[in-house]
């Protein structure tokens, strides 16, 4: 048996509840639909106020919150539009900002964003690494209205030298420190370009946070440290957890966790000495994924299920 309790979670779309998040087009920004914006910004913030509810109501502590919560949350237009008819301070979007605190500081809630493939910091062009730092800010001072921990990036691309962009990175970030919500940023090992064992020691020379993803690793597996000893030396805040679609080590996400995946995970935590880890099952059917390969026990704690003789 683990000693290593988990709790699980999900990303953005609650299907049980059959409520989507809506958007609108950059013309309503620049025609300054106000009335369009309002409708759109209040029905996402109720929605996720529902779905943090609906979650806390099935033992599910841990959500990952679209990063289109608000379209075009890093534009300045739509910040200045935002502030000036003061649409956060709506009394329908205060209540729900307040029932959402309430509820991640009674239930100790893991909420995260993931912030878009387009956030590249570690980007050789000044213009792409503004925007990026531009759509960090505004992710991370919503994460804050919320209680949020973790705002998740990749590093992105190699440019021809990973060596040179990690270094950039690094230099980026101290550059604009005052800038970055450094306390939530939390970096990714990915599936294409940067291992886990390269991770690692950029967030330990950084002070980062950095997420475990599993299928990543199996994907894009570190080649000279062992990924057991890697999770000892500098623990993961959190993780993710997928199955590929098509196999084993191929990137795209099923619609389910295979249980094998979540016993594996479980191995390579109980194996590192980690007792306790809060972990998104980045699945097509997202919530409902939880429940075929899990079963609650309390307090947002969850077990693998038994198969019945």
């Amino acid at each position: 048996m683990s000693s290593c309790k988990v709790r699980i979670g999900y990303a953005c779309i609650n299907l049980s509840l059959g409520k989507k998040f809506r958007t609108f087009r950059w013309k309503s920004v620049e025609d300054q639909d106000i009335q369009k914006i309002k409708e759109v910004i209040q029905h996402n913030i109720i929605l996720l106020g529902d779905i943090i509810y609906d979650n806390i109501k099935k033992n599910i502590f841990v959500y990952r919150v679209t990063a289109e919560i608000i379209p075009f949350i890093d534009k300045l237009e739509i910040k200045e539009l935002i502030e000036k008819h003061k649409i956060l301070s709506e009394p329908k979007i205060q209540n729900e900002f307040e029932r959402i605190r309430k509820w991640q500081k009674q239930y100790d809630l893991r909420i995260s964003m993931h912030s878009s493939h387009f956030t590249m910091l570690a980007s050789p062009k000044e213009d792409i690494v503004q925007r990026s730092i531009g759509e960090l800010r505004a992710q991370s001072e919503f994460l804050k209205i919320i209680g949020g921990q973790n705002l998740v990036i990749h590093i992105g691309g190699a440019y021809g030298n990973k060596e040179e962009t990690l270094e950039r990175f690094k230099e980026h970030l101290k550059t604009y420190k005052r800038e970055i919500d450094v306390e939530r940023l939390t970096i990714e090992n990915d599936d294409k370009t940067y291992t886990s064992e390269e991770v690692v020691p950029l967030c330990k020379e950084l002070g980062l946070k950095w997420v475990y993803d599993y299928h990543h690793e199996r994907c894009n597996p570190s080649k000279y440290v062992n990924i057991i000893e890697l999770l000892r030396e500098y623990p993961p805040d959190k993780y993710h957890l997928s199955s590929g679609i098509d196999g084993i080590i191929k990137p795209p996400h099923a619609d389910y966790i295979l249980k094998e995946d979540m016993e594996g995970l479980i191995n390579q935590l109980d194996l590192a000495g980690i007792k306790q880890a809060d972990i998104i099952f980045e699945a097509k059917k997202k919530d409902l994924s939880i429940f075929e390969v899990m079963e609650p026990t309390e307090n947002g704690y969850w077990k693998i299920k038994t198969t019945k003789l």
